[in-house]
Formats: C-alpha cells, sequence, structure tokens
C-alpha cells in the first residue's frame, strides 16, 4: 500500500494538481484580504494577488512539480512570467466581465478563472518550460 501512495505522489499530474492548487489558494485567500480586509477593489486586488503568488507558483512548478534544476533559472523564469502575465490579462478580463456586468461574487469568478488557468498552466510549462 506504501509503494502505491509513493508511486501517486511522485506522478508529475498528481504534484501537479496538490502543489498547484496549494499556490491558488495563496492567490485566493491574498485576494479575499486586500478585498475584504482591506476594501480594495478587486481588480487591484487580483493584481496584487498575483505578484504575492507568482513567487511560489514559480518555485512550487520548476523543483517540484517538474523536477527541474537547470541553471536556466532567469530564462525559465522569464517564460513563465510571460504565461502568467497572458493568464492574469484574462484573469482580469473575466473578473471585470463577470463582476462588473453580470454581478457576480468576485470570489466565484477567482475560483472558476483558476479552473481555467489549471489546464493553461500545466500544458504550457510542461511543454514548453520546464520540459
Amino acid at each position: 500500500m506504501k509503494t502505491n501512495v509513493k508511486k501517486i505522489l511522485k506522478c508529475k499530474i498528481v504534484k501537479y494538481i496538490v502543489w498547484w492548487w496549494l499556490a491558488a489558494l495563496i492567490d485566493l485567500y491574498a485576494l479575499y484580504i486586500f478585498v475584504d480586509k482591506f476594501s480594495l477593489y478587486y481588480i487591484y486586488s487580483a493584481l496584487l494577488a498575483f505578484c504575492i503568488s507568482f513567487t511560489f507558483w514559480f518555485f512550487f512548478q520548476k523543483y517540484i512539480t517538474f523536477s527541474n534544476y537547470d541553471k536556466k533559472h532567469l530564462k525559465q523564469w522569464f517564460i513563465f512570467l510571460v504565461f502568467q502575465l497572458i493568464w492574469l490579462w484574462l484573469n482580469i478580463i473575466l473578473l471585470y466581465v463577470f463582476v462588473d456586468l453580470f454581478d457576480f461574487y468576485y470570489m466565484y469568478v477567482a475560483i472558476f478563472n483558476k479552473f481555467v488557468i489549471f489546464v493553461w498552466n500545466y500544458i504550457m510549462n510542461n511543454y514548453f518550460n520546464f520540459k
């Protein structure tokens, strides 16, 4: 039984699910704190939350999920940043459309967006960045 658990935990997609969602929770928690505790506009809060969670996402993905110890840190960081900025742009648009235009609760939209980026992020980093 222990061997099966170890095999599962070594599986790249399982590591990705665990560590990616941990970073996503950091992002969502930061978003919540900025909006509900500091009363910042949700768009600005999403930008600040991104700045906080980005570092966690990069290190979780590079070292834990993809077990990538290449010394190309700056190049990989830049590629990761480009992928994340594309996502951030889409995230902001989706937040604005669903919160301001359709009156959805911002956290529901943010959580939904995480499911979308989950797939995008795995494909981009697995096949283009940390291959």
